[in-house]
């Protein structure tokens, strides 16, 4: 399907109508500010098709379609796109206002549940211009210092707005990063931690993804070539381990730098770049690995790292609040190794000792799985469907 199709209204409607379980069930929406490849993009299909599984009827969309070359793996079937590119001008960007309005009163959304700062701050503007009673759920999945300075003031303020109900963040420690917003913003926070689709958790608990006894590499990375996820730190930490492998999963705008990095430190033969894959062919690309590592610089709460811990691998983090919130069991007990940024001495120590010990390295395996354990996908969307139905009752 291409992307004009999938910007049909008419087909839209159809899409969420098939969903529709239950009698009159309520239409929910699951909005972006765009579908690129990413945990997001999985995270709010997985959400979106659980509550399906329940009965209610669902739907998806973001504001502009993916750039070129980034929209591999979207489900253009699934995914509505209010235009087919990012706004470059005023005109542009009130010509995609003017079509979210529009879209939004064809479907009239009991509730939408939105994510990304601009979908934050436009989707509230929209309902409320729309003249509908939808309620909206702003989300946010990692803090607000990496956010664009405007987006954040503006979000203080329709984040106020009473047409959005609450203000749910993936973590404590994003949920600490909103304490500069208004004292009736902050009155509305929750958290939920993320969580993997029930059919991953299945694969992985059934050992039809399993560890494999000669691994494929030592160490695993997931996650996109970005800033983000501080690839430097570790490829530096490589240069201090020979003998080692790694095999990087994910693509992204870094790709060519980080190869030469690679190339530069004298390592590109012990790096694999392996490139974006299919969800389920990247878990048993990580089941072939010994340590898991995501030393990024800011965080959520990552798929990825939930995605490791469920298959038992050691876990080694960068030690910042969302990162050593994420490996930290409810009864305190830490699960995982927190590195400090920008210490690749002590990354490379970390690794090594876990390379180096077999029994060590099964301590941190059976912790990791102890906490993949306590956040089970059927309580996400329990917390999921209990705010979104207590909206729809309210009605």
């Amino acid at each position: 399907m291409t992307v004009i199709e999938a910007n049909s209204e008419a087909k839209a409607i159809q899409k969420v109508s098939a969903t529709a379980v239950k009698h009159d069930a309520p239409l929910i929406l699951f909005a972006v500010t765009h579908s690129s490849a990413g945990g997001l993009r999985e995270l709010w299909s997985d959400i979106a098709e659980g509550l399906a599984l329940r009965g209610y009827a669902v739907g998806r969309f973001a504001l502009y379609a993916p750039a070129s070359g980034d929209g591999e793996g979207v489900d253009w079937a699934a995914w509505h796109h209010i235009v087919e590119r990012p706004p470059r001008s005023i005109g542009a960007t009130l010509k995609l206002f003017s079509r979210l309005v529009k879209y939004l009163r064809q479907m009239r959304p009991v509730a939408i549940v939105t994510a990304m700062p601009a979908a934050n701050v436009a989707i509230p503007l929209a309902v409320r211009l729309a003249g509908l009673p939808t309620r909206v759920f702003v989300t946010h999945h990692s803090p607000t210092h990496t956010h664009n300075a405007l987006l954040d003031r503006l979000d203080s303020w329709t984040g106020s707005l009473r047409n959005v109900a609450a203000v749910i963040s993936v973590s404590d420690a994003v949920s600490d990063s909103l304490a500069h917003k208004p004292g009736r913003y902050r009155a509305k926070r929750r958290t939920i931690h993320n969580a993997l689709p029930q059919s991953i958790e299945q694969l992985i608990d059934d050992r039809r993804i399993v560890q494999h006894q000669d691994p494929g590499c030592h160490v695993v990375a997931l996650g996109r070539l970005s800033y983000q996820k501080n690839y430097p730190m570790l490829l530096s930490a490589f240069a201090r381990l020979p003998g080692i492998t790694l095999e990087i999963v994910g693509g992204g705008e870094d790709e060519a730098d980080l190869r030469s990095l690679a190339k530069e430190l004298g390592i590109a033969e012990r790096v694999h770049f392996a490139g974006m894959m299919p969800r389920i062919q990247a878990l048993d690309r990580a089941a072939r690995a010994e340590i898991f590592v995501q030393v990024s610089r800011y965080e959520g709460h990552s798929l990825a790292l939930i995605e490791a811990a469920r298959l038992g691998l050691p876990l080694i983090v960068s030690d910042i609040p969302e990162q050593v919130e994420a490996i930290t069991a409810a009864d305190g007990e830490r699960c995982g190794i927190a590195v400090p940024l920008g210490d690749v001495d002590e990354l490379a120590r970390r690794i090594a000792t876990l390379i180096d010990n077999p029994m060590t390295r099964a301590h941190w395996s059976r912790l990791a799985r102890k906490l993949a354990l306590e956040r089970s996908h059927m309580q996400m969307i329990d917390r999921y469907e209990q705010m979104l139905v207590d909206v729809a009752r309210s009605r």
